[in-house]
């Protein structure tokens, strides 16, 4: 299938070689931040949680950081937020910046999400385009982000990307694409298609130069190490900063990398490879503010709406069980 929200311009292509030059740069600590879809409250709470690290981390937000954000005043504060830190396009930022006819939102998406799902989110995007329009600087400063990043946390190279190593908004590293598949992940995502074996994200790992992988774009939330030869890999996909990602929990997910072995009080789920600290954390927004500011913004009849408000309220049918694959292993917050 194609058309606007299924279609792959050409930009969004590279390949795992690219990640494999010189890092852009080292930390002790890192956050990466996807999904953040406007949420002024998220934004807030990864700084606030940031500032509680006995050691500054860098903070990344790999894209999707726009998207609900529609009113100007809280558009304003995302673009300021997240560029005072580290960022790279998700294909929201993507689609604000491009020309290509047919792009819609840029997600690429699979055929196996519904039309009405695309449909929803290329209009949530030309309204955003809208909003955009006010602030004429901006197309230019997102669209000098890279598309990737490659850090170094505690000497390990790490790669940092929106959909997968081959595509800005590819679904390869979807829960329910990776094996070995979950089979009620599959059954209530509907998905079909090829699913992404242990061998395609060891090449991926060793065409890369990276020992993890972090990524977000297909909105649930995993985290799977995968060994070869003695040397253990880590694809971590934090789902929504900005969204609830869990059935009974109305927080969002980020990811954080240490070279502290300790286990932050508050991880979700976490696994420690070789002297590097992989935690899952909960964005503990303001629930209660976001919700008013959505449904201020999108309120019943829009497109926002539809797709996106019973999550804001309700959370997902995803347990975090399905979320902590391999070796990683529930932390209990």
């Amino acid at each position: 299938m194609s058309g606007p929200g299924r279609s792959c311009p050409p930009a969004y292509r590279y390949r795992p070689e690219d990640l494999a030059g010189p890092a852009a740069f080292e930390a002790v600590t890192l956050y990466v931040v996807g999904g953040l879809y406007g949420n002024t409250g998220a934004l807030d709470a990864v700084v606030e949680r940031a500032a509680a690290e006995p050691v500054p981390p860098e903070i990344v937000f790999n894209g999707d950081f726009h998207y609900l954000d529609a009113d100007p005043p809280a558009f304003a504060a995302i673009t300021e937020g997240v560029l005072a830190c580290r960022a790279t396009l998700g294909n929201i930022e993507y689609a604000l910046t491009a020309a290509e006819a047919n792009l819609g939102c840029g997600c690429d998406y699979p055929d196996y999400i519904g039309d009405h799902v695309v449909a929803d989110s290329n209009a949530v995007v030309e309204r955003l385009r809208g909003t955009v329009a006010g602030f004429p600087e901006q197309p230019a400063r997102l669209a000098a982000l890279p598309r990737h990043l490659t850090a170094t946390v505690g000497g390990r190279r790490v790669g940092i990307v929106h959909g997968d190593l081959e595509s800005l908004a590819g679904w390869k590293l979807a829960l329910e694409a990776v094996e070995p598949g979950d089979p009620d992940v599959r059954a209530r995502t509907g998905w079909s298609g090829v699913p992404t074996g242990s061998e395609q994200v060891l090449a991926w790992f060793t065409r890369a130069d990276v020992e993890v992988v972090c990524c977000t774009h297909t909105g649930l939330p995993h985290a799977q190490d995968v060994e070869r030869d003695g040397r253990r890999y880590l694809v971590a996909n934090n789902g929504s900063a900005g969204l609830p990602n869990f059935t009974g929990r109305r927080h969002g997910v980020i990811t954080r990398l240490s070279a502290d072995s300790g286990t932050p009080a508050d991880s979700l789920y976490g696994i420690e490879l070789d002297g590097l600290r992989f935690d899952a954390l909960p964005v503990r927004y303001d629930t209660g503010r976001w919700a008013a500011e959505f449904l201020a913004t999108w309120p019943p009849g829009t497109a926002g709406h539809r797709a996106y408000h019973s999550r804001i309220t309700d959370g997902t049918w995803l347990r975090m069980q399905h979320a902590a694959r391999g070796g990683v292993r529930l932390t209990g917050s």
